[in-house]
């Protein structure tokens, strides 16, 4: 019968303890949880294998992160172990007791229970050596599988040139689904003889980099492809697999294509232009040209460039001063031009720089133009000037003397019809005795045509003069409803001859604006004799004029026969007559509208006419009104 001693029974109890903190923490490493699980299940755990677990409390400190039990509080009986993971320290786990203990091997802790610890850390250091190593590997692989996935071409094929893995874009270039694609042939999709020889070995002196482009019809449509295959061969030349790149360049060789036209098409132009030009360097030679003459003097080797003097300008050496080597040392444009007197020609030297990326001038740009033509034209233009110049100066002389001309006439004329019209009016009055009714009716006829010519020989010679501004206003304050009842008063009988009913609406507020006294009132006459000639018998005209705001509006309405809308914008030009034929029905010489117009406008006022053919014309004029 064995006898097992109390402390031998306490030594074992111990060692169940340690190995079960042990198998715990070991359990733990075995469930590949996440670092920061595992971490707290051994902070947890490690104080039990302490000899006085109930009194026991642990911490784990990791980059930083702090790790603990709840009834951690850190006190002088304490056993601290490092971990090392990669050879450097990057935490430690600290084990204490919460109450004091006697000094054992390492502090109140026995050499056990500190080897304990450093398997645990020993391990966890390990752990976490390899979960560093899988979380990198497996983000690098997600890298990876991002940047294949997200690359524009991409397939990996075996040694028998099978698909094994492709992505998104070689999907959309075939057209196809993923499971159609893998594992099939590659050259069920790339139509290339030369790798497919490669592929079953027929080619054993193809580069370690292949590429090949080409036309190709894929998903029913025309498209150009370009393969790169790069082949990973064994230590017998063998292949045993393989990255096969495939871009889709349609877009590419149509911009290729489009650049290639393009440039043909400026090349084109630029050997089309009629001008020479030419692009040298700074040596003068010439770089590229559109000369097309095969007698270009040109000795030089076919690797160097003729000088432009050489091929251009016909002489052994440039001039001096060279135009175009003033390009180049001044950074501006220049231009000269030659005349040719054997060939009779003017041409026109222009020189533009061509500067590099520093604003260095490398090239320059010349132009030679003909301009003979050009020049005979300013030659004949600037002739016809002065002939028109001194053409002008005629017509202004002329002018002058019609002036003169309407000015001695209008005196000449108004000497015998002011004699005229005042013994008429004598007679009519009856101062020289009274007449019979008869002679009554012929003076009023010679009162009233004498008051017509007086009207017209004044419109003649305004017309004339206003054409030139010298038409000379003396303005002042007037009351306009004075003018205008002064232009009804002056034609009365004439509409009384006609029988038409004249009614007149003027505001009773006193309207007054800036004008001449004479020449305002004469153009309200020029409307009210248009309104009773074009009206008529026993018809009606209506005179009004109100103030609205800053202006004076009248508005002149008769029932007469009206205006057409094609004959409206011609109304106000100087001559102008709706009936124009030598049977017309209504006389007039085609300056009262024209006159008025001139008048109303210098006046600072607007004048336009409402009219439908047959129904009618009604005149406004807005004047300027003054307080």
């Amino acid at each position: 019968m064995y006898f097992i001693y109390s402390d031998e029974l306490a030594l074992l109890k111990k060692r169940e303890k340690e190995l079960e903190c042990l198998y715990s923490i070991s359990s733990l490493f075995d469930l590949h949880i996440p670092l920061p699980s595992l971490l707290k299940g051994i902070v947890n755990r490690a104080s039990s294998a302490c000899q006085f677990s109930e009194i026991a409390a642990s911490r784990l400190t990791l980059d930083g992160n702090s790790y603990q039990t709840d009834n951690f509080t850190e006190t002088p009986w304490k056993m601290s172990v490092d971990i090392i993971v990669h050879g450097m320290i990057k935490g430690s786990l600290l084990v204490v007791y919460l109450e004091e203990r006697p000094v054992l091997d390492t502090g109140p802790f026995t050499s056990e229970e500190k080897r304990l610890m450093d398997a645990i850390v020993s391990r966890l250091g390990k752990v976490i050596e390899r979960k560093v190593l899988e979380e990198a590997l497996l983000e690098s692989e997600k890298r990876h599988r991002v940047i294949f996935e997200s690359s524009p071409l991409g397939m990996f094929i075996d040694h028998k040139g099978i698909i094994t893995h492709c992505n998104r874009s070689a999907l959309k270039i075939f057209g196809v689904p993923r499971e159609k694609l893998i594992g099939s042939p590659i050259t069920n999709f790339v139509s290339d003889e030369r790798l497919e020889k490669m592929l079953l070995g027929a080619a054993r002196d193809v580069l370690p980099y292949y590429e090949n482009e080409y036309p190709a019809r894929v998903a029913h449509r025309q498209v150009h492809l370009r393969s790169y295959y790069v082949p990973h061969r064994l230590m017998d030349d063998t292949i045993d697999s393989g990255v096969c790149l495939v871009a889709d360049v349609t877009k590419n060789k149509q911009s290729e294509d489009a650049l290639y036209q393009q440039k043909e098409l400026l090349t084109s132009t630029f050997n089309a232009l009629q001008d020479l030009i030419v692009v040298v360097d700074r040596d003068l030679r010439v770089v590229t040209s559109n000369w097309k003459s095969e007698n270009v003097a040109c000795t030089q080797d076919k690797n160097g460039h003729p000088h432009c003097y050489d091929c251009f300008m016909k002489r052994d050496t440039p001039c001096d001063p060279c135009y175009v080597k003033e390009v180049f040392s001044s950074g501006s444009v220049t231009e000269v031009e030659q005349t040719d007197e054997a060939a009779g020609k003017i041409l026109e030297y222009r020189a533009f720089p061509v500067f590099d990326k520093d604003n260095n001038v490398i090239m320059a740009v010349e132009h030679v133009r003909d301009i003979t033509e050009r020049k005979r034209t300013e030659q004949a233009l600037q002739m016809s000037t002065e002939e028109l110049a001194k053409a002008y100066e005629e017509l202004k002389s002329l002018d002058r003397l019609k002036d003169e001309f309407l000015s001695n006439l209008r005196h000449e004329l108004n000497t015998p019809l002011t004699t005229i019209r005042g013994f008429s009016e004598l007679l009519q009055e009856g101062t020289f005795g009274p007449l019979n009714p008869e002679q009554l009716r012929a003076v009023e006829k010679v009162v009233n045509k004498s008051k017509r010519l007086h009207n017209l020989i004044d419109s003649l010679l305004f017309a004339s003069t206003s054409q030139g501004g010298r038409v000379r206003y003396n303005f002042e304050k007037i009351l306009l409803s004075d003018s205008l009842l002064s232009a009804i008063g002056e034609l009365s009988e004439q509409a009384k001859e006609k029988g038409i009913t004249v009614n007149s609406d003027i505001s009773p507020g006193k309207m007054f604006t800036y004008a001449d006294a004479d020449y305002l009132p004469r153009a309200f006459v020029n409307l009210m004799d248009n309104a009773i000639k074009f009206t008529p018998r026993k018809g009606m005209i209506n005179l009004s004029a109100h103030r609205e705001n800053s202006d004076i509006h009248v508005v002149l309405e008769d029932n007469g026969i009206g205006i057409s809308r094609e004959d409206l914008p011609k109304l106000f030009r100087k001559f102008h007559q709706i009936d124009s034929s030598s049977t017309r029905n209504y006389g007039g010489n085609g300056l009262g509208l024209y006159v008025t117009k001139v008048i109303v406008e210098d006046h600072g006022g607007r004048i336009w006419l409402e009219s439908e053919e047959g129904a009618g014309t009604k005149v406004h004029v807005i004047l300027p009104a003054v307080d």
